[in-house]
C-alpha cells in the first residue's frame, strides 16, 4: 500500500505473522479497552475516536519503553519512503533515516501498518471480546 504524508510518498508492507503476533500482544490491552465501548459509540465513526482517544491515551502512557518499542520498531520496519527514484527503509538498526519524519508521522505510519497488518484481528476482536463481557 502507498499513501502520501506531508507531501511525501511511502510504502507499506504488511508485517509477518509473526510480528503481527507480538504487536497484537502488546496492543492487546489497548484493544481490550476499546471493544468494551465498540457496541455503544459504533454508530458513528467520528464519536468511536472521540470517545477511544482518552483510553488509549491511558493505556499507552502505562506502557513501558520496551513494549512501544516492540510496537513501533517492527511497524516501522516495513515502511519505505520515496527518495531519489528509489524506495528506503524509513527505519533500521534502532534509528529513523530521515530526520524531517515528525512525531504524528510516525505515529500515523505506525498506525496504518498496525491497520492493514492486523485488521482481520481488529474486525473479529469486538465481537469475542463483547462474547466473553457477556458471559462473565
Amino acid at each position: 500500500m502507498e499513501l502520501t504524508l506531508n507531501d511525501t510518498q511511502y510504502r507499506i508492507s504488511k508485517l509477518n505473522v509473526f510480528e503481527q503476533l507480538k504487536v497484537a500482544r502488546k496492543l492487546l490491552p489497548l484493544f481490550a479497552e476499546m471493544a468494551t465501548d465498540y457496541e455503544a459509540i459504533q454508530d458513528s465513526l467520528e464519536s468511536a475516536a472521540q470517545a477511544m482517544l482518552p483510553k488509549m491515551a491511558d493505556v499507552i502512557s502505562q506502557m513501558s519503553e520496551e513494549d512501544c518499542n516492540a510496537i513501533i520498531h517492527p511497524c516501522l520496519g516495513v515502511v519505505s519512503r520515496e527518495h531519489m527514484k528509489g524506495w528506503v527503509p524509513v527505519f533500521a538498526h534502532g534509528a529513523l533515516a530521515f530526520d524531517d519524519i515528525e512525531l504524528m508521522t510516525m505515529l500515523r505510519l505506525v498506525a496504518q501498518v498496525v491497520a492493514d497488518s492486523l485488521g482481520n484481528f481488529l474486525q473479529e476482536l469486538p465481537a469475542v471480546v463483547m462474547q466473553q463481557h457477556q458471559t462473565d
